[in-house]
């Protein structure tokens, strides 16, 4: 079984430190796979204006293609677009995998002929270097559809946490949505619809790093209405793939499609104009057939968030509840 990572790039200030935790990605990948089995890495540099330094990896896995710049979704295109391997993974440029933690999920992935394998994340300080490999063993879960998964799960959005068999993704045509910024919450859905035989383990495998003026932790103003619209985006093109596909089990989308807008309507809640922005986010909502929230199959507390969204006393009771905990 051979392996396709995927690395996007994007630097547009040159900055050195960006290209140090390229650097740190990348050898991740080599220090997890190398004799384990034949894999590749593919970095896709998105229209960041200078090439990074590459060469002290040393590695001949390694391909470096350039690209105007789409951001995260075009650059995951490109890289699946030139992938060869077996299994496609996506690595963010600046999160790694920990150390020796890839090579039993391929090796459960490749015995049990899943298409689709999930793994745990861990938050990592952003200048963490001294990991060892974990000493327990992971604990797969038994093979399920994916719409069986979304119909019982909150499905976790992020494309980084998953083994994909590179025939879900082509035979599907599979791809994400470009210059925008909730690309993973669209696609992984779509991916999970299609999946056949989904498997899972809380076993830690990436590194999931969060870095002050990252998209993650851009709160301006600016980046808060972008995501709202992204967002919104991502919902509308899930709700058309959910009418394109009725006459298959879409209870799981069903779920996710629901999750997403209870999710949307949180986020509203955080921003410090959420007296006026919650009212259009929620006519956008109804507008869709989506507010007041409603889900079947939902947990305790969706069903309690959704009651309490109803009403301006429960919304100004969740704004409250969001500016503490979030």
């Amino acid at each position: 079984m051979t392996i396709s990572v995927v690395i996007p790039y994007y630097n547009p200030d040159s900055n050195p430190e960006t290209g140090r935790l390229l650097i740190r990605a990348a050898r991740s990948v080599i220090d997890n796979l190398a004799g384990v089995c034949e894999y590749e890495i593919i970095i896709v540099n998105d229209g960041s204006p200078a090439d990074p330094s590459i060469d002290s990896l040393k590695d001949g896995n390694i391909r470096y293609i350039r690209r105007e710049h789409g951001m995260l979704g075009a650059a995951r295109n490109t890289g699946v677009d030139n992938a060869t391997a077996d299994i496609i993974a996506f690595l963010d440029a600046d999160d790694f995998y920990l150390p020796g933690s890839l090579a039993p999920c391929i090796k459960h992935m490749q015995e049990h002929g899943a298409d689709l394998l999930g793994f745990g994340m861990k938050r990592i300080p952003e200048n963490e270097t001294a990991l060892k490999p974990s000493l327990q063993a992971p604990v797969f879960s038994k093979p399920v559809t994916g719409n069986c998964y979304m119909s019982t799960h909150n499905l976790p959005g992020s494309a980084c946490r998953y083994l994909i068999r590179s025939s879900l993704i082509r035979n599907n045509n599979l791809r994400f949505m470009e210059n925008a910024y909730i690309e993973d919450e669209e696609f992984t859905p779509r991916m999970m619809h299609f999946c056949r035989s989904y498997t899972e383990t809380s076993f830690p495998v990436y590194a999931y790093c969060i870095r002050g003026g990252s998209i993650i932790t851009d709160l301006s103003q600016q980046m808060i209405d972008m995501k709202s619209a992204d967002t919104v985006k991502a919902i509308s093109s899930l709700i058309m793939f959910r009418k394109e596909h009725s006459s298959e089990p879409i209870d799981g989308l069903d779920r996710k499609i629901s999750y997403l807008s209870m999710d949307h309507i949180r986020r509203t809640l955080r921003r410090k104009d959420w007296h006026n922005a919650i009212k259009e986010q929620t006519d956008i909502l109804s507008s869709m057939g989506l507010f007041p929230l409603e889900c079947k199959d939902g947990s305790i507390g969706f069903k309690l968030y959704s009651l309490l969204s109803r009403c301006r006393a429960g919304l100004l009771l969740l704004h409250l509840a969001e500016t503490v905990y979030k």
